[in-house]
C-alpha cells in the first residue's frame, strides 16, 4: 500500500481551490492533517482500494461543490492503544491513543513517575469541548498475600459521546460492542484500592456523555422534521462534537505495606486508552458510497496492561475511547449500493485484562456510540439499497436532518 501525505496543498486559497478535484487513485493510502484546514473542492474521489486517513487536533471538513464520491475509504477513527508492552518500568508512563481528528485523547496509565499511581488518568475530551474521558481504573494493593493476582487493579472506563444504543438484550453480545459505554471491571475482589484502601479496586467510570435532556430522540446538531407528524425538532448540541478518550488502566502495587514504597522496576502498570472517535464534516452537491465504500468515526480501542508470566495481564487494561461525530450534508445522498455498517461511529473495544481476556477481571470497558447524521433537502431520503434500512447501512442508526447553513 503506497502512502501519500497531503499537506500544502489545503492552504491554496478557496477561490481557486474550489475549482481543483481530488482523487485518491487505487492501492493508496493519502494521510491528511487537519492542521493544513479544510479540504475545499470541486470533486472528491476515493477510488476503490484507497483510503483517505484524516487525523489531526481539528475535525475533518470537506466543502466540495461537486460530487464527493467514495468507493474506497474515509477512515476519521481514533487510534488504538498498543497495551503494556515493557517489563519493569514504572518510572515511564503509558501515553493514552490519539483522538480521530478533533477527537480526545486516551488517558494515561502509571501516571507518576516517583511515586505510586493511585489510579490511571481519565480519557481526555475533545481539544474544543470541556468534557471528561472514561477514568481511570483504580490501583490495587494487597496487603496480606504476595501473589500477582491478588493485587490486581481496576480497569478502565470507556468513552462516551451518545446515548447507549443495544441492538441486542445482552449487555455483552457482540452486536452491542461499541454501542453501550461500559465501565472498567474492577481487580481482584479481596485487593484494596489505591485511593479507597477497600476492596475491591474499582474500575473507571463512563466518560461525561454530551446529551443530558434524557431524551434520546434529539441526540444531534441541527433540526429535523419528526417522523409521523412532520414538526421540527431542534438537536440537543449546538454543534457537533468528537468523542472522548478511554480511562488509563490502574497499576498492580508491588508493595505489600502503606503508604506504598516506590520501586522503579516494582508496580505492573496499567496501560493507556484508546483515542475518541473524530469529528468529519462532508458537505457536497452529492455525495455516492459505492459498494465497498466505507466511512469510519469509530473510537480507538482499549490495550492490555503488564504481564509477569506470558499473557497473564497484571496491570489494568484500558478504556475504549467513544465514536466519534459523523456528519453528511447534500442535495443528494445515494447509499444504494453501499454495504451493511458502511458508515460507522461505534466505540473501541476495551483493552484485555486477567490471562489476556476480554471483560473479565481488571479489564477495561468498551467505549459507547457517537452520532451519524445526515442533512438533506425536506421530505428526501437517502436511496438506500432494496430490502434495507439505514439502520442496516449506518451504525449507530443516522438521523435524517434538514439541511443547517452553519456547516
Amino acid at each position: 500500500m503506497k502512502v501519500l501525505i497531503l499537506a500544502a496543498t489545503a492552504a491554496i486559497a478557496s477561490t481557486t481551490f474550489a475549482q481543483t478535484s481530488l482523487v485518491v487513485p487505487a492501492g493508496t493510502t493519502l494521510v491528511y492533517d487537519t492542521a493544513d484546514g479544510p479540504l475545499l473542492l470541486q470533486d472528491l474521489t476515493i477510488e476503490s482500494g484507497a483510503t483517505l486517513r484524516a487525523l489531526g487536533l481539528s475535525p475533518f471538513r470537506v466543502h466540495a461543490l461537486g460530487t464527493v464520491r467514495v468507493d474506497g475509504t474515509i477512515d476519521l477513527s481514533a487510534f488504538s492503544s498498543n497495551g503494556v508492552s515493557t517489563l519493569n518500568t514504572t518510572n515511564i508512563p503509558e501515553p493514552g491513543a490519539a483522538g480521530g481528528p478533533g477527537g480526545g485523547r486516551g488517558g494515561t496509565g502509571n501516571p507518576l513517575t516517583t511515586q505510586a499511581s493511585l489510579s490511571g488518568d481519565p480519557g481526555f475530551g475533545p481539544p474544543a469541548a470541556l468534557r471528561v474521558g472514561g477514568r481511570g481504573g483504580e490501583a490495587g494493593v494487597s496487603m496480606s498475600h504476595p501473589g500477582v493476582d491478588q493485587r490486581r487493579p481496576g480497569g478502565g472506563g470507556g468513552g462516551a459521546l451518545a446515548a447507549d444504543q443495544p441492538v441486542h438484550p445482552d449487555p455483552l453480545h457482540v452486536s452491542n460492542r461499541g454501542r453501550i459505554a461500559e465501565p472498567g471491571r474492577n481487580g481482584w475482589p479481596t485487593a484494596l484500592g489505591g485511593q479507597s484502601l477497600s476492596p475491591p479496586p474499582q474500575g473507571g467510570a463512563v466518560g461525561d456523555r454530551v446529551f443530558v435532556d434524557g431524551d434520546p430522540t434529539n441526540d444531534f446538531f441541527g433540526v429535523r422534521l419528526m417522523p409521523g407528524t412532520g414538526l421540527p425538532q431542534l438537536g440537543e448540541l449546538t454543534a457537533p462534537v468528537a468523542g472522548s478518550g478511554g480511562g488509563g488502566g490502574g497499576n498492580a502495587i508491588f508493595t505489600p505495606v502503606w503508604p506504598p514504597v516506590f520501586i522503579p522496576t516494582g508496580d505492573e502498570k496499567g496501560a493507556g486508552g484508546g483515542g475518541g472517535g473524530g469529528l468529519g464534516i462532508l458537505v457536497a452537491s452529492r455525495i455516492v458510497l459505492g459498494v465497498q465504500g466505507k466511512i469510519r468515526c469509530d473510537g480507538g480501542a482499549g490495550g492490555g496492561g503488564e504481564n509477569t508470566l506470558f499473557l497473564n495481564r497484571v496491570g489494568g487494561g484500558s478504556g475504549g475511547g467513544s465514536g466519534g461525530y459523523l456528519l453528511l450534508q447534500a442535495r443528494s445522498v445515494d447509499l444504494s449500493q453501499a454495504q451493511d455498517n458502511a458508515l460507522t461511529a461505534l466505540g473501541g473495544r476495551g483493552g484485555v485484562g486477567k490471562d489476556n481476556q476480554f471483560a473479565g477481571i481488571n479489564s477495561g470497558g468498551n467505549g459507547g456510540p457517537g452520532v451519524i447524521s445526515i442533512h438533506l433537502p425536506a421530505l428526501t431520503m437517502p436511496a438506500l439499497p432494496a430490502g434495507k434500512t439505514l439502520a442496516d447501512i449506518s451504525a449507530p442508526t443516522a438521523f435524517v436532518l434538514l439541511p443547517d447553513r452553519r456547516l
